[in-house]
């Protein structure tokens, strides 16, 4: 009768000898990468180990391994417990502990670029932050352009005024540490423009001694030059835009209209003249336009 009665007090010592625990509190973020984990320990348990885990009070599928501690990696949001825990003998063990896995909800990048297409005479845009979310704590612009990042909220940029596509990409942060990554372009493309001076003084002192003019996207072979006199009389015209470019030598100007009447080459009196240039822009267009010189001397 003794002998019976030390096998009973015996016998719940043994079985609470092995046990598993459950362990964890992680947090992650909705988009990451990066998984939660919960850990399993085993003690006084021989290998391999048999558990069943619940989330939120449903078991999952029964898990088999050698690894101790063995690691849940999980996307699942909620309370982890164990339900059931067996080792190599088949013997069943203790089971005790919980973890709590939570996901946060990350933000979601997104701007706008206005303008996001510009032309080589303007080439200045804005980048306004339309990003979802409840508590952002930083921004981080890289324009595409290999110039500084900007880490303001809606910055503005310059770009070169010369054609080129560029990939603005932003990266975004919360306060709970998620973050996200965007990214569009922005276009500059070709345009034509032409400077035209309203006055020169041929006197021959070096300074502003000829009349000249600077250009980009024209098509050379359509320009057409003709200068008139108050009277209405062509003093001088060209269809060659090399007679008129601006064209220097170590710092001189060394091309352009002298101010002399083109016939006889006779220097033209002070006065205001009147011109007129037709002219194609690199994608055809036509255009023709008007204005005065003044002509001192």
């Amino acid at each position: 009768m003794i002998k019976k009665i030390l096998v009973i007090l015996l016998f719940p010592f043994l079985v609470s000898a092995q046990s598993a625990f459950i362990s964890g509190n992680d947090t992650i973020c909705d988009n990451g990468s990066v998984d939660a984990q919960v850990k399993v320990d085993f003690s006084g348990a021989t290998p391999p180990f048999t558990f069943v885990y619940a989330i939120n009070g449903v078991n999952q599928s029964s898990t088999l391994t050698t690894i101790n501690p063995s690691i849940i990696n999980t996307k699942a949001e909620g309370s982890y417990t164990l339900t059931s825990f067996a080792d190599a003998s088949g013997t069943v063990g203790l089971i005790s502990g919980s973890a709590l896995v939570t996901i946060q909800q990350a933000p979601v990048a997104n701007f706008e670029a206005q303008p996001d297409r510009m032309t080589i005479l303007y080439t200045t845009t804005q980048m306004i932050d339309k990003s979802v979310a409840d508590s952002l704590v930083s921004w981080y612009w890289d324009f595409g352009d290999n110039t500084p990042a900007d880490s303001v909220q809606n910055p503005y940029h310059t770009y070169k005024d010369s054609i080129a596509l560029y990939q603005v990409s932003l990266i975004i942060s919360d306060a709970n540490g998620c973050s996200d990554t965007t990214f569009k372009h922005v276009q500059i493309t070709d345009d034509y423009w032409m400077y035209i001076p309203n006055s020169f003084t041929p006197d021959l002192d070096g300074k502003n001694d000829k009349f000249c003019i600077s250009y980009h996207g024209v098509r050379e072979e359509t320009f057409t030059f003709n200068l008139y006199s108050g009277l209405s009389e062509l003093v001088y015209s060209t269809n060659n835009i090399n007679d008129l470019k601006c064209i220097y030598n170590g710092g001189h100007l060394i091309n352009g209209w002298d101010g002399k009447y083109h016939k006889i080459q006779k220097d033209l009196p002070s006065d205001t003249y009147a011109y007129e240039i037709y002219f194609q822009d690199f994608e055809g267009w036509k255009h023709t336009e008007y204005g005065i010189i003044v002509l001192v001397r």
